[in-house]
């Protein structure tokens, strides 16, 4: 089975200024992902998909292929990963095929490559049209509550919760997907899908790795982490 690696790198971003650029203990944060890729099975065959010169340039150190040009229509706020996907499967149909591609986005910068050779391995031997990455949640949505304007009264997200006190009756093995790694077969994605309903599978990453960069807060806690 062939596989082709993307991760997706736009320059912009709402939260954080230049997000994927953003220095963490001397390295950008999208370094974390080329480093771990390059140790991967998929060191040939890694694409970044991005309209900024100074992550080009990066790439190349770590000999991640910037022959794809990511266009304006799918560099936007709004634009979905599927769109750029999208465009990418096109443009590299044209001249390659794969059976499979992986999504690393460059916002999970503890995971590692025992992760993405792990998941791989598992797509594979499952024979699964899609796998994402999970983890156990950090915070049990029975434990979560709904904050609703003007009201003192605590309204919990999901309401079955007033009548269980005990963490120890939950009955939801609660986890989440963590967005370090998709896989998914090439046919989904020509379906503009990335996600099997009837042969998806999952791999179970610790929490610790798990973490999604998305503000601020979340890359201080990285740094403290990796300390």
């Amino acid at each position: 089975m062939k596989f082709v690696a993307v991760i997706p790198a736009r320059k912009g971003s709402k939260t954080i200024k230049d997000k994927n650029l953003a220095i963490i203990k001397k390295k950008t944060l999208i370094e974390y992902t080329f480093n771990e890729v390059k140790k991967t099975k998929l060191k040939k065959e890694s694409y970044v998909l991005t309209d900024s010169k100074k992550i080009k340039k990066i790439s190349k150190k770590y000999n991640i292929n910037t022959d794809y040009f990511r266009p304006p229509e799918v560099s936007t706020d709004k634009s979905s990963s599927i769109e750029t996907i999208y465009h990418f499967t096109e443009w590299f149909l044209k001249k390659n095929n794969f059976d499979a591609m992986i999504l690393l986005q460059p916002t999970s910068p503890l995971r590692n490559y025992i992760d993405i050779n792990k998941s791989i391995d598992i797509f594979k031997k499952k024979k699964f049209d899609s796998l994402f990455s999970i983890s156990e949640s950090l915070e049990h949505p029975y434990e979560t509550i709904n904050l609703k304007k003007g009201k003192k009264k605590i309204f919990y997200t999901i309401k079955k919760r007033e009548k269980i006190f005990r963490r120890q009756d939950f009955d939801i093995n609660s986890h989440f997907i963590n967005g370090a790694i998709y896989i998914f077969k090439k046919e989904l994605i020509l379906k503009k899908k990335i996600f099997s309903e009837n042969n998806h599978g999952f791999y179970l990453m610790p929490k610790i790795r798990s973490i999604d960069v998305n503000d601020l807060e979340d890359i201080e806690i990285v740094k403290n982490i990796l300390k």
